[in-house]
């Protein structure tokens, strides 16, 4: 098994980690090797506040992870929430490389690069680099330069940045845990690698991922995500409000919130209560998203609707609920196929996690970046070999 074809993914969850293990095949599709769940309470409203909790909970996970998957994992891509995140518009260029004039995964690279140089404040760092179009000789909204003849690829991106503390504290956690980060992905992005079809986020759509304490939104359109937002209401907030409406203990109102979607319409008086709570709360977050996206939906740029992710997603009345206040279709989103061990059910594990790996894996840059870069031990064996050589061409 080629160690460069495998790919961890950790999400940090507001109530779990996950950890997803995977190897892209011949066939380029996903296949989970491992997965790794933990509990975590040491994040609120998606932020960390205890970095040796969450530490723990991914030094369990990962070694749930591995375990499973019989491989020793010491790097892993981490998801990042859109929270205080900011965005610029950059341009890169580069000139191609390859035989015949031909655009190579590296000169995409190099190009994604140079449009990392621009002017960024001391308290935030580049979190991702999205290509939005590719000019090859001044020939403009290609997708996917790689192997088109030119002499100059140019990029415009959209370079997402974020506050250095709180990437600072997402790195510290995952290092207190005994891995690296080797990348960084937005976590609604993620989600939408897991979920979305390539129809889907060219023609315009809307992700909605509520998740346990905010609610992580993506627009994508033309293949380019166009907006982000995050929206500090999730599933937790309807189950404390079942809470205080039913007066009973939060675990029993997560109960009370479970059993209510299985429900669906057993129109008995004590359910048609618990709804009206749940549909309050609902209301609430998905008009906050209705007022943040009016302006893109009014220019059209969402006709594929609205696809819900995360646990919250099956709160009863969600989709008719967003379907109202949205003016737009709305579904519960089905993870894209993936081969798992026996006993995992794909649509069970962390659709983030999931993501991370699909992101990456369809990232060039991050695998070729992998390939280019030995490992420390490589670089010492090759250096000895090297002095070795010298040693015996002077001594003979």
């Amino acid at each position: 098994m080629s160690e460069s074809s495998i790919i961890a993914g950790i999400d940090i969850g507001t109530t779990r980690v996950t950890e997803v293990i995977a190897r892209l095949n011949r066939e380029g599709q996903i296949d989970v090797l491992g997965v790794g769940e933990e509990p975590c309470q040491g994040l609120r409203r998606g932020l960390i506040i205890d970095i040796d909790s969450v530490a723990a909970a991914i030094a369990a996970a990962n070694k749930r992870a591995t375990r499973m998957a019989g491989v020793n994992i010491r790097k892993a891509f981490v998801g990042v929430p859109v929270i205080r995140v900011s965005c610029a518009t950059s341009r890169g260029m580069t000139a191609t490389s390859g035989d015949d004039w031909r655009v190579t995964a590296t000169d995409v690279r190099h190009a994604l690069n140079s449009a990392k140089v621009l002017a960024i404040p001391p308290d935030r760092e580049i979190i991702s680099v999205l290509p939005q179009e590719y000019i090859v000789d001044g020939l403009g909204g290609i997708r996917s330069p790689e192997g088109m003849t030119g002499i100059r690829l140019e990029v415009i991106t959209k370079v997402i940045t974020g506050q250095v503390a709180i990437l600072e504290n997402i790195t510290e956690s995952i290092e207190r845990a005994g891995l690296i980060v080797e990348g960084r992905v937005l976590e609604p992005i993620a989600a939408a690698q897991a979920l979305l079809t390539e129809e889907q986020t060219h023609r315009g759509v809307m992700l909605i991922d509520i998740g346990g304490q905010v609610t992580q939104v993506v627009t994508f359109y033309e293949g380019t995500p166009i907006q982000l937002l995050c929206v500090p209401i999730g599933g937790m907030h309807i189950t404390n409000d079942i809470s205080i409406g039913m007066k009973v203990s939060f675990d029993e109102a997560e109960k009370i919130k479970e059993k209510s979607a299985l429900d669906g319409q057993n129109d008995t008086e004590e359910n048609e209560f618990i709804r009206n709570i749940i549909d309050a709360r609902l209301r609430e977050l998905i008009e906050l998203i209705e007022s943040e996206t009016r302006e893109i939906r009014g220019r059209g740029l969402v006709p594929c609707g609205v696809v819900f992710a995360g646990a919250g997603a099956f709160t009863p009345n969600t989709t008719e609920l967003a379907c109202e206040i949205l003016d737009l279709p709305a579904e519960i989103g089905k993870p894209r196929p993936i081969r798992a061990p026996r006993g995992i059910e794909p649509h069970n594990i962390s659709q983030v996690a999931l993501g991370i790996v699909r992101y990456v894996s369809d990232n060039s840059g991050f695998l070729i970046m992998r390939e280019s870069q030995a490992s420390t031990f490589e670089k010492v064996i090759s250096g000895i070999r090297g002095w070795f050589d010298e040693f015996v061409k002077d001594f003979f």
